[in-house]
């Protein structure tokens, strides 16, 4: 009688064979869960980004209509004049705007727009009709995206002070 042989195990090449297949696909599940974190960071810094610049564009509309008269003080930086003797004035820096509210030549409160990437903006004010322009844009790329398309905020000024004598019609 021959004495038959159970095979009780892998063979080494086997178990060579199925390491690399294993450790390929646990490199290839990282590589795409990486980039999908890479993802998601950029699109979360890209939807705060806007939130700031919407916040901004409703704060400064607001400010702007309720103004009587404004003033540049340099391209980066606007003044905003109102009744008596208060101003709000807005400056951009490298990573933020900063605005801040004067009165009687005290700063009375101070905000700030905070932004990820660097922008460089302008304020421009335009005469028929009175207007105060912000052009706004982060001049850098983040990587694997395309650059931001600049984002421009206008707002009327004295809006809020013609309408109430009757000059501007709410069509």
């Amino acid at each position: 009688m021959k004495n038959k042989m159970v095979r009780r195990g892998y063979t080494l090449i086997e178990l060579s064979i199925s390491m690399t297949v294993g450790s390929t696909l646990l490199i290839l599940s990282a590589g795409l869960i990486h980039q999908a974190m890479r993802y998601h960071s950029v699109t979360r810094d890209r939807a705060h980004e806007h939130q700031m610049l919407d916040r901004l564009g409703g704060d400064l509309r607001h400010d702007v209509h309720r103004a009587i008269a404004a003033r540049l003080t340099a391209a980066d930086e606007v003044q905003l004049k109102y009744d008596g003797n208060r101003f709000i004035h807005y400056k951009i820096n490298r990573h933020w705007v900063e605005k801040t509210h004067v009165q009687a030549n005290r700063t009375t409160r101070m905000e700030s727009y905070s932004f990820k990437r660097p922008i460089v903006g302008s304020f421009e004010l335009l005469e028929s009709p009175q207007l105060v322009s912000l052009t706004i844009q982060s001049p850098e790329e983040i990587q694997g995206t395309r650059k931001a398309t600049p984002r421009r905020i206008s707002a009327s000024l004295s809006r809020l002070a013609r309408h109430e004598i009757g000059e501007v019609s709410d069509e």
